[in-house]
C-alpha cells in the first residue's frame, strides 16, 4: 500500500475519534454547566478542565485574557486559532477521506463530505454567540455521525491493510485521550483540599463515556476506583489496556514478520506499555506519585505513536498530539 494512502487512513481514524470524543467532552460540560446554573465557579473549573483536555489552556491564553464560557467554547469549537478546534478536526477527516476514497468505503466518503458541508452551511455562519440548544443539537449530530462512521468501518470494510492502519489510528488516539482526562482530573483535584481517597469521579465518568458500563460493576464512584477502571479494565472499549490490546492486535496483522526490524522496533515499547499500565497500583502512591506516572504513560503512548507514523512514513504536519 503506498505510504500516502496509509498516512491519510491513519490520520482520517485519529481526528475521527478525537472529534467523536471531543464533541462528546465538550457536550457533556453544557448539560454540566445549565445543571450548576448560579455556581459559575464551579462550571468554570470544569471548563477548565475541559480546556486542557481537548485543546491548550497556554495556547488559549495567548488570544484571551481569561476563561470566560462564550469565547472558551467558540475557541473549542469554530476558531481558526485552534488546530484541534471542532470544525478544524472535521476538515482534517473529510480531506483525508477524500484522499482514500478508493481505500474505504463509498458510503463513509459520502457520510463525511455531506456532514462536513452541512456544518458549513448551518453552523459556521450562523451569528455569535450560538444558542446553546443549537450547539447541543450539534454535538449530538456530530457524535450521531461518528458512531454511523464507526459501524461503516466495522460493518464493510475488508480486513486487510488499510482497515488495520486505520483501526491503529483510532486506539492509540483514545489511549491518549483517556490518559490525558486522568491526568487533567489528577492536577485539576491537586488544587483542591479533599484527600484523592476520598475524592469523587463522577465527572470523570462522565467526559469518558464510562458512567453506564462502570456502574454496573461497581457501586462507589470514588475517583481512584474510577480512575483504575478506566485504566486497566480489558472489557470496557475506552480504557487504556483495552486500547493497547486492540493496538497489539492490529499491529501484529500489519506486521506479520515478527523477524523484522520494524516488528522489534514497535513490538517492545508496545509490550512494555501493556506491562507498566497492567501493574499501575494507585492505592500505594501519593498523588503527586501518580501524577508524575500519568505523565510517565502519556509520553510512552505519545511516543510509540510518533515511532509507528515515522516507520510507516505517515507524516501530518497539521497533527497536534
Amino acid at each position: 500500500m503506498l505510504s500516502r494512502v496509509a498516512d491519510a487512513l491513519y490520520w482520517m481514524a485519529r481526528y475521527s475519534e478525537r472529534t467523536q470524543t471531543n464533541a462528546h467532552i465538550l457536550q457533556v460540560q453544557l448539560l454540566n454547566m445549565l445543571e450548576q446554573s448560579g455556581k459559575e465557579h464551579e462550571y468554570i473549573d470544569h471548563w477548565e478542565a475541559v480546556l486542557d483536555i481537548c485543546a491548550s489552556k497556554e495556547e488559549y491564553l495567548t488570544y484571551y485574557e481569561s476563561i470566560r464560557v462564550n469565547p472558551l467554547i467558540e475557541y473549542l469549537l469554530f476558531s481558526n486559532k485552534n488546530c484541534n478546534a471542532l470544525h478544524a478536526t472535521l476538515s482534517a477527516v473529510r480531506e483525508n477521506a477524500r484522499v482514500t476514497r478508493d481505500s474505504i468505503p463509498t458510503e463513509l466518503w459520502e457520510l463525511q463530505n455531506a456532514f462536513y458541508l452541512s456544518l458549513r452551511q448551518e453552523i459556521l455562519i450562523r451569528e455569535r454567540p450560538i444558542p446553546l440548544i443549537v450547539l447541543n443539537t450539534f454535538l449530538q449530530n456530530v457524535r450521531k455521525t461518528f458512531l454511523t462512521v464507526t459501524g461503516l468501518i466495522e460493518g464493510s470494510m475488508d480486513r486487510d491493510l488499510p482497515f488495520y492502519f486505520m483501526q491503529v489510528g483510532k486506539w492509540v488516539e483514545r489511549a491518549e485521550k483517556t490518559i490525558r482526562m486522568v491526568l487533567v482530573t489528577l492536577e485539576h483535584h491537586k488544587q483542591i483540599a479533599i484527600p484523592i481517597k476520598e475524592a469523587d469521579g463522577s465527572f470523570l465518568l462522565d467526559l469518558s463515556e464510562a458512567t453506564e458500563s462502570y456502574l454496573r460493576k461497581h457501586r462507589q464512584t470514588d475517583l481512584l476506583c474510577v480512575i483504575q477502571y478506566l485504566l486497566q479494565d480489558k472489557h470496557f472499549p475506552r480504557s487504556v489496556m483495552f486500547c493497547l490490546q486492540k493496538i497489539d492486535e492490529a499491529f501484529m496483522h500489519i506486521e506479520k514478520e515478527t523477524l523484522s526490524a520494524r516488528f522489534f522496533e514497535l513490538h517492545a515499547p508496545l509490550k512494555s506499555i501493556l506491562f507498566a499500565m497492567m501493574n499501575v497500583d494507585l492505592w500505594n502512591i501519593t498523588l503527586e506519585e501518580t501524577i508524575l506516572l500519568m505523565e510517565e504513560r502519556l509520553c510512552q503512548c505519545i511516543e510509540f505513536g510518533n515511532t509507528f507514523a515515522t516507520i510507516y512514513h505517515l507524516y501530518e504536519p497539521s497533527v497536534q498530539p
